[in-house]
């Protein structure tokens, strides 16, 4: 079984384990750590995992620099409403739907006149290869608007501070696998977070293929709540 596989099963196994406690929670309302914008939500985003944040949690702080701009974010700081996952620009699967997907949300968004209220942001967890010219490439691939000044990639110093920011702080589970000389790829789970200005995750997508229409219509109605 490769690691893939495994990691795979670990993150079932955690979710699975969880599963009658939070749904439970949310059928007697949900205890949240501050104001949230949409309604508890159903089916299998209902199902949480202890090891990132869900529905009316906290986000978790850190600051990582845009390599395009060499500004330092803080993400604690931030004052719009912004949707967030994690990935490597060499994905040759999961993120490429993903990021198509995060894409298609930020045009969507944009065209409804909301630039100033969000922002959007795709932290990789692969430095080593995910340089500046890297990441532009792949914005020119998957039709991000880096024009539209709202989307920004955060890309750690060394394989070490992101296996501190996305493992440790943000809970999302990746490993890298050797496929000999100078190749690798990760094992990774995939969650993207969207978090209110008052930094409350509103939801926590699981999986690359993103409902585009649901999830423009997330974001629209956080900012529009607030």
């Amino acid at each position: 079984m490769n690691r893939r596989s495994v990691l795979g099963i670990s993150a079932a196994t955690g979710l699975a384990a969880v599963a009658g406690c939070v749904t439970g929670a949310l059928e007697s309302g949900p205890e949240v750590d501050g104001e949230v914008a949409l309604e508890p939500p159903t089916g299998e985003d209902a199902v949480g995992d202890p090891m990132y944040p869900t529905y009316g949690e906290a986000f978790p702080a850190f600051e990582l620099p845009d390599p395009l701009t060499e500004e330092p974010i803080d993400v604690s700081a931030i004052s719009e409403t912004f949707l967030l996952t994690a990935f490597f620009a060499d994905c040759p699967a999961e993120c490429i739907p993903l990021m198509s997907n995060i894409a298609a949300v930020q045009s969507n968004v944009n065209d409804d006149g909301l630039v100033d209220e969000t922002r959007f942001f795709g932290i990789t967890f692969d430095p080593e290869r995910d340089t500046a010219d890297a990441l532009r490439d792949h914005a020119d691939m998957v039709r991000i608007d880096l024009e539209a000044g709202n989307y920004h990639y955060l890309r750690p110093a060394d394989e070490s501070e992101a296996q501190d920011v996305v493992y440790d702080t943000l809970g999302i589970p990746f490993e890298r696998e050797e496929l000999g000389g100078d190749d690798y790829d990760f094992a990774h789970i995939v969650v993207t977070f969207l978090v209110n200005p008052e930094g409350i995750v509103e939801r926590a997508y699981r999986g690359e293929n993103l409902p585009v229409d649901d999830v423009s219509a997330d974001v629209v109605s956080v900012v529009d709540n607030w």
